[in-house]
C-alpha cells in the first residue's frame, strides 16, 4: 500500500516535471539538467563553503584577515582586499561579501557587493551598469563551468549562472553597485525559488 502510493507520488511528479519541461523557459531546464547531474559546488569564496557553521565562517575570515586578504567593513560586511587584473578597469573594484545564514547558523549563500574604487555620481565610466560586465567576467574566471543566461525572476530579466546546486545571480544595484548573490538551491531556504 505505502510502496504503490510512493510509485503513484513518484509518477506524478515525473509527469509535472515532462508537461513542465515542454513549455519550460531556458533556465528551468538548465535547473533540470544541472539537479539531474547530482553534483554539488559547495566552494562560495575564498576557501568559505556552503554547509560552514557561523564559527567556522568567521574562523576563515579571521585567518584570511591574518593573511591580509580580508578586513572589517561598514555593517559586519566583509571587504575582500584582491589583486585581480580584470579588478582594475577602468578602475580598480571593490567587494564586500556577507554571509546568509540558516536557522541552524550553517552557510547557505553569500551576497557581494561589487563598485568601482572612486565612483562618484558624475563619472559615468564608474556605474553600476559599466560595471556588470566586468563583474560577469570576473565571476567566470574564478568560477568556471556554465555561462550566464538571462533568467525573469521576481519581475526582473537578471544574469544567472548555474552549477549543480550552485546558483549566482547579479543584480544591478544603481547607481554604484552590482550585487551578486551565490546560494545552494538544493537548501530547503531556496528550493522553493529554484524556477523562473
Amino acid at each position: 500500500m505505502i510502496i504503490s502510493k510512493s510509485i503513484r507520488l513518484a509518477s506524478s511528479l515525473l509527469m509535472i516535471f515532462v508537461l513542465n519541461g515542454c513549455n519550460s523557459s531556458e533556465y528551468t531546464k538548465l535547473v533540470n539538467r544541472e539537479l539531474a547531474k547530482g553534483l554539488r559546488y559547495d566552494s562560495v569564496l575564498l576557501g568559505i563553503k556552503f554547509g560552514d557553521s557561523r564559527k567556522v565562517f568567521h574562523e576563515k575570515c579571521f585567518d584570511l584577515n591574518r593573511k591580509k586578504m580580508v578586513m572589517e567593513a561598514a555593517s559586519y560586511w566583509v571587504r575582500y582586499i584582491h589583486d585581480d587584473s580584470l579588478m582594475r578597469k577602468p578602475a580598480k573594484m571593490n567587494l564586500l561579501f556577507y554571509p546568509t545564514f540558516d536557522e541552524k547558523q550553517t552557510l547557505t549563500g553569500i551576497d557581494m557587493k561589487f563598485g568601482y574604487e572612486g565612483w562618484s555620481p558624475w563619472n559615468r565610466n564608474l556605474q553600476s551598469d559599466q560595471l556588470q560586465g566586468a563583474v560577469k567576467r570576473l565571476l567566470m574566471k574564478w568560477y568556471g563551468g556554465n555561462e550566464f543566461l538571462t533568467a525573469h525572476v521576481k519581475g526582473k530579466d537578471i544574469p544567472v549562472k548555474l552549477d549543480g546546486n550552485r546558483r549566482i545571480m547579479i543584480y544591478d544595484s544603481p547607481p554604484q553597485h552590482v550585487v551578486v548573490r551565490v546560494q545552494d538551491i538544493l537548501h530547503p531556504m531556496f528550493s522553493h525559488n529554484v524556477k523562473d
